[in-house]
């Protein structure tokens, strides 16, 4: 059984939103932001597709 945790947090006086997603597997449709997107990932891999391209995090 897949234990999957998603915590949201806002801070309204800097308009910042943060996510914690953990033990989610699933793929994420086509989409694009109009302002930056930063991610950390602890372990494990992601492939990130954007403008038709693959990236791969190095070994």
């Amino acid at each position: 059984m897949n234990h999957e945790t998603r915590i949201i947090k806002y801070n309204a006086s800097i308009k910042m939103e943060a996510y914690h997603f953990q033990g989610i597997m699933q793929k994420f449709p086509n989409h694009f932001h109009e302002y930056y997107e930063i991610g950390y990932i602890e372990n494990g891999k992601r492939k990130l597709t954007c403008k038709e391209r693959e990236y791969m995090p190095s070994e």
